[in-house]
């Protein structure tokens, strides 16, 4: 059972299609997971649908329609047909299936518990990429310099603040430090969302930070 959810305010962003393109990926891939959240965004659209017809039709330019697709289509993730798909996983969300199936993914190695992998999506605003922390493996213990989103996708991990498994969403805000323990019985698989480089707060955090950057999509 999925225990952590977007708030409101994040499900009504990405239902009116105004979430930046990156946050957008996090919420929906928690959707695939949460009939729950699902329900809402689906009627929050039905509810946008029915205001959007009570308007007074309004004169276009002619090349409107060309110019929304064209939007759409710098929207997409982009996915290069020009390299081998890797083996698709059949309970991942779709749209990680897409973004990891376009280009062989590059593991890069934090410490003894924690890989990272970049996923392309061609914008700036946001580092988006798969973290996998083997099983009961600990991450370093860290603090946030802007907004995080996390998704799970496969197995699960535990903070000082609860255990969070399979499509749990978390938003981690600036102040917020925690220090995420993975199953001792599995790896755990995640999707981050994160707008500022993490800030290590342990003893070597002072010699690392400065080293961190942020990888843009």
């Amino acid at each position: 059972m999925i225990h952590h959810h977007p708030d409101t305010n994040i499900l009504a962003e990405y239902a009116a299609g105004t979430l930046d393109t990156a946050q957008a990926i996090a919420v929906r891939a928690h959707l695939h997971y949460c009939k729950k959240c699902a329900k809402i965004v689906q009627e929050m659209e039905q509810v946008g649908g029915a205001m959007l017809e009570e308007l007074s039709p309004q004169d276009m330019p002619e090349d409107s329609f060309a110019t929304l697709m064209a939007a759409i289509d710098n929207n997409e993730p982009h996915v290069s047909s020009t390299v081998p798909a890797i083996q698709t996983h059949s309970d991942l969300p779709k749209i990680i299936n897409q973004l990891m199936g376009g280009e062989n993914l590059r593991w890069r190695k934090v410490n003894k518990s924690l890989k990272t992998a970049s996923l392309t999506l061609g914008q700036k605003n946001y580092e988006v990429s798969l973290q996998r922390i083997c099983a009961g493996g600990t991450t370093p213990e860290h603090d946030h310099q802007g907004t995080e989103m996390t998704v799970v996708l496969e197995g699960s991990f535990s903070d000082e603040n609860g255990i969070y498994r399979e499509g749990d969403f978390l938003l981690k805000q600036p102040g917020d430090i925690h220090q995420p323990v993975s199953a001792q019985h599995q790896d755990c698989l995640c999707l981050s969302v994160q707008e500022a480089p993490v800030k290590l707060t342990g003893l070597w955090g002072k010699f690392i930070n400065p080293f961190i950057r942020l990888h843009p999509a």
